[in-house]
């Protein structure tokens, strides 16, 4: 028999209104946290899945932060970034895109 998973037992599924902070903050330790809380939860891809899918405009989900609809490897200060901030988040972003189609040649059904 398979069990169905059920959105409330998601780890962050907690009831607890103080948690929901976490995966909207713009503190990097905060969002780190929540991106943790994701780390064993049991709907974790489903969860990334669905809000590509929605282009989820903000926040964490399935343990990745995103922002305008797409996850981004580090959220960015407000003003404007120094330089070399700028080539380390690019590098971070074209590696998290790597990952991504090295998993979806991984799980590709033939």
């Amino acid at each position: 028999m398979v069990k169905t998973i059920e959105w409330t037992d998601a780890r962050c599924a907690t009831g607890d209104a103080r948690l929901l902070h976490l995966f909207f903050s713009e503190e990097p330790r905060e969002i780190d946290e929540a991106k943790a809380i994701c780390g064993a939860c049991p709907l974790r891809v489903d969860c990334l899945e669905g809000a590509l899918e929605r282009r989820e405009p903000w926040g964490v989900w399935g343990g990745q932060l995103f922002d305008r609809g797409r996850p981004i490897a580090i959220k960015r200060k407000r003003g404007r970034p120094r330089k070399d901030e700028v080539a380390r988040q690019r590098q971070l972003e074209d590696e998290l895109e790597s990952l991504g189609r090295e998993l979806d040649k991984e799980f590709e059904v033939a």
